[in-house]
């Protein structure tokens, strides 16, 4: 999701061992994730953001179906495959806590957050809290997510 040019990270993936498989998990679309997505929907009404190149680094780079499996078909590999996998983000952490993690580990939102007033923040920060409310039944987190999962092999050059 994150490499300046996925072709050529695949090829060289790839090209690493000959015989090999590899598997790759990207995230589905945003809006079946509301780990991701219901912070980007708050953080939104507060900071202009521009839509984003499709084709850029980003977590939802490949959330079409197909798009990376393409990629990793062009990039050499063979018997490429894939399937959605629909799981659940579960931690014994608190909406607060959520909101915590959340804003420190992806630099995106950091960057974000560094353009908010105090008070833009503090509201920022009680909105997601309250967004994300429903999957914090008894106090603890339990979002669902899906992911798209893309294998495939590459042959030994001698065999193809």
């Amino acid at each position: 999701m994150f490499f300046p040019d996925p072709l050529v990270a695949l090829r060289e993936i790839t090209s690493s061992k000959p015989g090999g498989a590899i598997s790759l998990a990207v995230w589905h679309k945003s809006e079946v994730n509301p780990f991701l997505d219901r912070v980007t929907d708050v953080i939104n009404r507060y900071v202009e953001t521009p839509p984003a190149d499709p084709d850029a680094p980003g977590a939802f780079r490949f959330a079409e179906p197909g798009k990376l499996a393409g990629v990793l078909t062009n990039a050499g590999a063979s018997d490429v495959s894939e399937r959605l996998l629909e799981f659940r983000m579960e931690a014994p952490v608190s909406a607060e806590e959520f909101w915590i993690l959340r804003s420190e580990i992806s630099e995106t939102l950091r960057e974000k957050l560094k353009r908010l007033t105090a008070d833009q923040a503090i509201r920022v920060s009680k909105e997601v809290q309250e967004a994300v409310r429903e999957f914090f039944p008894n106090d603890k987190m339990t979002f669902p997510a899906q992911m798209i999962i893309v294998t495939g092999t590459k042959y030994n050059a001698a065999e193809t």
